[in-house]
């Protein structure tokens, strides 16, 4: 066999979506070139950017125009259009019938690659074997780009506001996901009712009107503009702003062919430049200032609110209809409060403020309202999915686990971040705002200043929410004991990774941890949610319809604590913003948990763009298999961390159940490496149904399932560290002595791991998640270098 027909291809696939370019490929072949110490393994490092073309990876339902899903608006109560489109249709479904596949090849048929999809930059690393001078290229398939690939301190708490929305939407699909498994209808469909409603109002009229509120608050800056700049502001500002707008007039009309086209592309720009030139005559030519200074004002607040929804609606369902709604009343009520209070005002500077406040009165009336609707949904969903779980089985049980835990944790981050929120803006406005004196037409009256009505609206709230948010405190608390040694890991690895005892020690302590805070977010945290919603409808019953009930005994000091509260965590998260890339390197390593739980969200997203993360993320791996299938590889050797790992196995399995792996791969022998991986811990346990393939939590690593063979690899490594709190065995049981057994090796021996047929499996020490590639995983680089030789050994049994 000549040297090209030896060559060797080692693919790297990335876990949380944090990574930089060239930055997993650089750690694995620093660890086969120099891991362990001693003289390097590898050597002739070379590293070069390559361009692979990519192509959409078909479904099987085939893509064409006509076949396009139908977008229909996301009303209340509306299943997600994965349920749909399986519901009606089975064509194109995988031959096997597995849920998880079939979501697959859905999220396929729904990929509309854009431009930027098309080609793909990957980095290469080439290095020859020293024993052998065998050459072995590294690639690195990465995937970043089509998540959350955004440095620093910034990304760390923009994060939640994706979970704020994303989780419940995931909830409703888990849901429906039992309901496609199961075949159940009654109660059932009443639980999908139930979640779809929820999901439906938080992302729709509860984000919406929080939104519009916020508008009003840049609407009544421009009280602020001092009086005598006023007019230049108008003329200036309407003036540039006309001819920008005639601009970009000119330049829609010359994208069109016809002449009909060109006048309709044409036609918004040229009318918003006709509404500037006005309100910049009218300056000169009218004698009421102050009504054409609030009308403008008004107006760009009704453009921003606009252009607002229309980019909200290209990444969410059904909130066209809802944020026209809201828009609408939103400026109904700014008129009526306008023409109300123009006459008992005594300059602009009042009129504009009590107009605002007068409308975000209204605004979070309503916004109450619908809060407590969504908190009634939550509440019925929740008993329903408790008593449902009693007789389910064991899938549906931990799958409405996950539906409660996302819904829950969606909706307190919704609460949370919206109260601390309104009570920094409620400080900062309310300093500005001592002199102005405001009587509420809606909460209360005889208020002295608008300070005065703000403070006391943060401080009613905070009655009914500082307790609850002390009770999230705990819970939190809770988790972060409980993942307190595996944190210290990940901050500044102890140095003791190889230690016997200390690596048994940190596995046991993880093993318990997550049996409790199973039970913590499973349990004690929705009953808190049932808890913590039945106080806020009462709040609401008592806000808005003045009826005493059970809220009495809360003291008002607790409101001031939250706007304390709020204060010290605005100045946090300005701090971790400002310290950008020092908070990534050092405290923002404590990101990956939040970074698992977004990469689990992408994961099974259906965006109403067309380009679902999955099917990216599946057509650029698949492109890669095909480029390096044609530059004659020996064979394959797939190192996948975290996410990665299911990223890989999902792929696999559906190119062998749809008989396509043989076209990317071309006959070359594949075998897989997995470390940290979720398979296990959280995706068959989380997800049951679409993941039946990994079968039940193994009795023993002899008969634990999936097998190699089942996706066509040659062999099946799996690797992880005691406190990885993502992922660690796939196949070993919690309570076998070989779980936390260190697989310490020196020099090219034998790596002690549990071998079975075409799988091995070892724990490399303590550690937490993002450990793996560093110079201790000895074991690991020789497990990779014995792939990368071809030498597979078949032991029947564990050594």
């Amino acid at each position: 066999m000549t040297e090209q027909d030896e060559r060797v291809a080692i693919i790297t696939v990335h876990g949380v979506a944090d990574q930089r370019p060239g930055q997993t490929v650089g750690e694995l072949a620093r660890l086969l070139c120099h891991g362990g110490g001693g003289p390097p393994r590898y050597v002739d490092g070379e590293m070069q950017q390559i361009l692979v073309p990519v192509a959409a990876l078909p479904s099987l339902r085939g893509i064409v125009a006509a076949d396009a899903p139908n977008d229909l608006k996301l009303m209340p109560g509306r299943p997600s259009e994965f349920f749909l489109q399986h519901r009606s249709s089975a064509v194109g479904a995988p031959a096997s019938g597995d849920l998880g596949l079939t979501l697959t090849d859905y999220l396929l048929w729904r990929y509309r690659p854009a431009e930027s999809d098309t080609l793909f930059e990957s980095t290469r690393v080439c290095l020859r074997r020293e024993a052998d001078r065998k050459p072995v290229d590294l690639y690195e398939m990465y995937w970043a780009d089509y998540s959350r690939l955004q440095p620093g301190g910034i990304r760390a708490l923009s994060a939640a506001y994706q979970l704020m929305f994303h989780l419940n939407t995931l909830a409703r699909d888990v849901v429906d996901q039992v309901a496609l498994a199961t075949g159940r209808a009654g109660s059932l469909r009443v639980l999908q009712w139930l979640h779809a409603c929820s999901a439906w109002l938080l992302k729709g009229p509860a984000a919406l009107l929080q939104l519009a509120m916020l508008l009003l608050v840049a609407f009544g800056a421009a009280a602020f503009v001092p009086l005598e700049q006023r007019e230049s502001v108008l003329k200036i500002g309407g003036t540039a702003a006309a001819v920008v707008l005639i601009g970009l007039a000119l330049l829609a009309a010359q994208r069109k062919d016809d002449i009909v086209a060109r006048i309709r592309a044409a036609a918004p720009w040229a009318a918003g430049a006709i509404v500037c030139s006005v309100i910049a005559a009218s300056v000169a030519l009218l004698d009421d200032f102050d009504t054409v200074y609030f009308g403008a004002a008004a107006l760009l607040l009704i453009v921003t609110d606009i252009v607002l929804l229309l980019r909200y609606a290209k990444t969410v369902r059904g909130v066209s209809v809802i944020g026209g709604i809201v828009l609408s009343y939103a400026i109904a009520m700014l008129v009526i409060s306008a023409m109300r209070s123009r006459s008992a005002v005594s300059s602009l500077w009042e009129w504009l403020l009590t107009s605002a406040l007068n409308c975000g009165e209204y605004l979070f009336a309503v916004l109450l309202f619908v809060f407590a609707l969504l908190i009634v949904a939550q509440i019925a969903a929740l008993f329903l999915s408790f008593w449902l779980a009693r007789d389910g089985g064991r899938e549906v049980s931990a799958s409405l686990s996950t539906a409660r835990i996302g819904m829950v944790v969606s909706t307190s981050l919704f609460a949370i971040s919206s109260l601390v929120l309104w009570s920094v803006i409620g400080y900062v406005v309310g300093l500005a705002m001592r002199d102005l004196f405001y009587t509420p037409i809606v909460f209360g009256s005889g208020y002295r200043s608008a300070d005065i009505f703000f403070d006391d609206q943060i401080v009613d709230v905070g009655r009914l929410f500082t307790p609850l948010m002390v009770l999230v405190c705990v819970v939190v608390g809770v988790a972060i004991i409980a993942l307190a040694p595996s944190l210290r890991e990940e901050i500044a690895p102890s140095g003791d990774a190889q230690s016997a005892a200390w690596t048994r020690k940190l596995g046991g302590w993880w093993s318990r941890s997550r049996r409790v805070l199973g039970g913590l977010f499973g349990a004690v945290v929705p009953l808190l949610g049932i808890l913590g919603g039945t106080a806020y409808v009462l709040f609401v019953e008592q806000k808005l319809f003045g009826v005493d009930n059970a809220l009495e005994w809360l003291d008002r000091g607790y409101g001031d604590a939250l706007v304390e509260f709020g204060k010290w965590l605005a100045a946090g998260a300005i701090t971790i913003g400002a310290l950008g890339t020092r908070f990534t390197r050092t405290f923002g390593k404590l990101r990956v948990g939040l970074d698992a739980m977004l990469d689990v969200d992408n994961y099974f997203q259906d965006p109403i763009d067309r380009q679902p993360p999955r099917a990216q993320i599946f057509s650029r791996f698949t492109a890669l298999l095909d480029y390096v299938r044609s530059h004659g590889y020996a064979r394959v050797v797939i190192v996948s961390h975290s996410q990665g790992t299911v990223i890989s196995a999902d792929l696999l399995r559906y190119l062998v159940d749809t008989d396509r792996l043989q076209i990317y791969t071309g006959g070359m022998p594949v075998s897989l490496v997995t470390v940290g991986s979720p398979l296990r811990d959280l995706y068959a346990a989380r997800f049951p149904f679409l993941y039946r393939w990994m079968g039940e939590s193994p009795e023993s690593f002899s008969t634990a399932s999936p097998r190699a063979k089942d996706l066509e690899l040659k062999e099946w490594i799996n690797v992880y560290r005691a406190g990885d709190y993502v992922g660690r065995s796939i196949w070993t049981p919690p309570t076998d002595e070989a779980m936390f057994r260190v697989a310490t090796v020196s020099g090219d021996a034998e790596v002690p791991a549990s071998r079975g047929g075409d799988r091995v499996e070892f724990c490399l020490g303590a550690g937490a998640h993002t450990h793996y590639f560093t110079n201790d995983a000895v074991a690991l680089a020789v497990e990779i270098d014995r792939l990368v030789v071809g030498k597979i050994k078949q032991l029947g049994a564990q050594t």
